[in-house]
């Protein structure tokens, strides 16, 4: 910041906690030197110390007029890091929408939340898996699957097949959890397949937990939703900013 004195009399463009004392005489301080220059009154540098204290005070009042007050460097960083943290938590929020409501509908799967640990470490415990509906005939070894403990009921489990029979013409799928040291006791019939595994996210089910089984649906809609509202408000934000910034530079080009 450019300091500049008259006749021993301190004139700087900062704040009060800013000012310095300067020895008598024109001088300017100029900080990409480091050094004082004298400057008489017929010194060509008067016109230098003239101009960096002019840009000076019309970059710092432009600031000024774009915020409504002065702006320390703390609070600028502070904006700047809570903005960072709101769109990073929004962007994983909706990325979360996205892969347990909006994709799972688009393709005919179903989320599913996993509570216990049979699963581990290939799915975490607290992990939404996400199944594909398919045909008996296209459930094969090794895959893993989603399906009800007793047909028709709503409790389901997910394990990997590791076995397939064919019972008196039927088929029976022999299942166990990657983290068991047995087979479950139970065949599974084909009508109990609610689907295949394509893909699971681990840890959301935690969050899937806190909410209703019946409104998770709706309370997701409403928060994507309110993302959606967020995200048109902070660039509507930024474009008069900008358009504020622009005027108010044009402004000040056209009064100099």
């Amino acid at each position: 910041m450019p300091f500049v004195t008259e006749c021993g009399v301190p004139f700087v463009t900062g704040s009060h906690d800013e000012r310095m004392e300067i020895p008598p005489c024109w001088q300017l301080y100029l900080p990409q030197t480091g050094k004082l220059s004298d400057m008489s009154e017929n010194s060509s540098d008067e016109f230098q110390a003239e101009e960096v204290v002019s840009s000076y005070v019309s970059r710092r009042q432009r600031r000024e007029e774009e915020s409504g007050q002065p702006r320390l460097p703390w609070k600028r960083g502070l904006s700047i890091a809570l903005q960072v943290i709101a769109w990073t938590l929004a962007g994983l929020f909706a990325l979360i929408i996205v892969l347990t409501v909006l994709v799972p509908r688009v393709i005919g799967a179903e989320p599913y939340t996993v509570i216990s640990g049979s699963m581990e470490p290939t799915i975490p415990t607290g992990s939404i898996v996400v199944s594909q509906h398919v045909g008996a005939d296209d459930v094969a070894f090794g895959d893993v699957i989603t399906y009800q403990l007793k047909s028709g009921e709503p409790l389901t489990v997910t394990h990997r097949v590791v076995g397939v029979d064919i019972v008196e013409g039927q088929t029976r799928y022999r299942t166990q959890g990657d983290a068991n040291n047995a087979e479950d006791p139970l065949p599974v019939r084909p009508e109990q397949i609610r689907g295949v595994v394509i893909y699971h996210i681990p840890f959301v089910g935690y969050l899937g937990q806190l909410v209703p089984m019946g409104n998770r649906q709706t309370i997701a809609t409403v928060i994507g939703i309110g993302l959606i509202g967020y995200a048109v408000i902070m660039l509507t934000r930024s474009l008069v900013d900008q358009r504020r910034k622009r005027r108010l530079s044009s402004t000040h080009d056209s009064a100099e």
